[in-house]
């Protein structure tokens, strides 16, 4: 089976995380089938000519929707993946307009796709009735590195806590929590803070170590290199937050990093309470008095990051992720017709010059942006 893997950008975490290292794996596992992954803007029709599976990621425009249909114009197989609810997508987030904008693309590739993959049930019952009866949970899984190792408690170094996201969060209980226990005169460390959350707990007050969003890989290996840390993670209220997976927890357990959430899904749903992490009411008191117990209990942090990490590695490791593919790709069948040209000979030239025209175009403005951030 040729899989052909497509989402906006064939580098970023995402597809990464969802798509390159799953697929990967499952390709190598098979004898005969292979993967050829590409950013939206360099898929071709050779690519789709090539193909057996269509796997397009998150796919939000015209171009998108038109890769979708020429797939099935050719006899071919569609699987829409996705892994958040963009069709509920709260305003205050990064990406907010960019989706508002994409959601009569997204829908049609919903509707017509032979089957949705989807990262949680919960978010499968959201879309249900844009995909009815055509989804299967492919799930998210614990990062590529190995369980670590409890650390020896070091009750004389109190722990960092870290903060990370890819967008907007909800921080105003835990930063009250933080300000009430600095103001004690709890023994805490820096506050950590990677990707966009940074700046929502500066403008709460509170004073963090900032550092930019990080590839998956090296987020990980960042974890590893930390010394005693608690990771605090504030969940939303609203449906987009609750269809979400447990995937940072699955991370910090790994990483030997113990964890206290909000009290909501998706964490609420992974977590056993006091054992393998903390659950908290989304309220400063409650914050702050979780953070300040197990700040004060070196020994606990150990035995529940050991937990999670034993656990993280039985229940989600990327194993599980494969056999999901695996199953779906299986259930969908051969191609309806065999593979055929998708345009005649000057369509497929101009193709490939507007592909090729799209790759310097988005290599100028990557350029462009590193030089933005130096």
């Amino acid at each position: 089976m040729k899989l052909l893997a497509v989402s906006a950008d064939a580098a970023s975490t995402i597809a990464t995380i969802r798509l390159a290292r799953p697929l990967g794996a499952l390709v190598e596992q098979r004898p005969g089938w292979s993967l050829r992954r590409r950013s939206l803007h360099a898929c071709a029709a050779a690519d789709l000519e090539w193909a057996d599976v269509l796997i397009l990621q998150r796919g939000l425009t015209r171009r998108a929707w038109r890769l979708v249909e020429a797939m099935r114009r050719s006899g071919g197989r569609v699987v829409y993946e996705i892994d958040d609810l963009l069709t509920r997508m709260p305003p205050n987030l990064v990406h907010h307009a960019a989706v508002e904008r994409g959601q009569p693309w997204l829908r049609r590739c919903l509707a017509a796709a032979d089957i949705v993959s989807v990262s949680t049930a919960r978010l499968a019952r959201e879309l249900a009735e844009l995909a009815p009866t055509r989804w299967v949970e492919v799930p998210n899984y614990g990062g590529a590195v190995a369980p670590a190792a409890a650390a020896a408690p070091r009750i004389e170094d109190p722990p960092a806590l870290l903060f990370a996201s890819s967008d907007r969060v909800p921080v105003s209980a835990v930063a009250q929590a933080l300000r009430g226990l600095r103001a004690a005169g709890v023994a805490l460390g820096a506050v950590i803070a990677i990707g966009p959350v940074a700046a929502d707990l500066a403008a709460a007050g509170i004073s963090v170590d900032a550092l930019p969003g990080l590839p998956y890989l090296e987020f990980l290996r960042y974890l590893r290199r930390l010394g005693p840390t608690l990771a605090l993670i504030p969940v939303g209220a609203t449906p987009f937050d609750a269809c979400k997976s447990a995937i940072k927890f699955y991370d910090y357990a790994l990483a030997g990093i113990p964890v206290i959430c909000a009290d909501r899904p998706p964490y609420s749903d992974v977590i056993e309470a006091g054992v393998d992490g903390w659950l908290v009411a989304d309220e400063p008191e409650a914050w702050r008095a979780a953070i300040a117990q197990a700040a004060a209990d070196p020994r606990r942090r150990a035995r529940v990051s050991a937990a999670a990490a034993s656990r993280v590695a039985a229940d989600h490791g990327l194993d599980r992720t494969v056999a999901a593919w695996a199953g779906l790709l299986e259930a969908l069948g051969p191609r309806r017709a065999p593979a055929r040209r998708a345009a005649a000979a000057p369509g497929r030239w101009v193709g490939a010059m507007l592909a090729w025209l799209r790759r310097i175009n988005r290599a100028r403005l990557a350029r462009r942006s590193a030089r933005d951030r130096r």
